[in-house]
């Protein structure tokens, strides 16, 4: 379904799962259990976004603190994707298409989202971008 997404263009927003199937999909591969005190499996922690990415502009800062809990990661970054987001112990937390509408995260911006403008912001791109395709077709 990425794939074919990207192929007709249609905007993408992968989170956790979707972040690793679009990974994989893209011939990464994924770490399959991080340790169990890991900051990944349940709480938040900060994410260093990468200047002049996509995301940055998207939430409109270097840094975000995320609310999460997975216990895989990203081993091998897939093919023409871009890590723009890690966590402090080196987790890609969050990856770009270079060419495609798509951003994907590790985290659950819907936790927050409410109450925490940049993690909105991730939602309000993906709605902004559905209208502008819709509108140009």
């Amino acid at each position: 379904m990425i794939e074919a997404a990207i192929a007709m263009e249609i905007p993408v927003l992968a989170i956790c799962r979707g972040f690793q199937l679009t990974n994989v999909e893209h011939g990464g591969s994924l770490v399959q259990d991080l340790p169990r005190d890991s900051v990944h499996r349940n709480g938040t922690h900060p994410v260093d976004i990468a200047p002049g990415s996509r995301l940055a502009g998207i939430v409109g800062a270097e840094r975000v603190t995320v609310s999460s809990y997975h216990h895989q990661a990203v081993g091998r970054l897939g093919g023409e994707l871009i890590a723009v987001g890690t966590a402090p112990d080196g987790v890609v937390e969050a990856i770009e298409h270079p060419t495609a509408n798509l951003v994907s995260v590790q985290w659950h911006p819907e936790d927050t989202a409410e109450s925490d403008p940049q993690q909105h912001a991730i939602f309000q791109w993906l709605t902004d971008q559905a209208r502008l395709v819709q509108e140009q077709r």
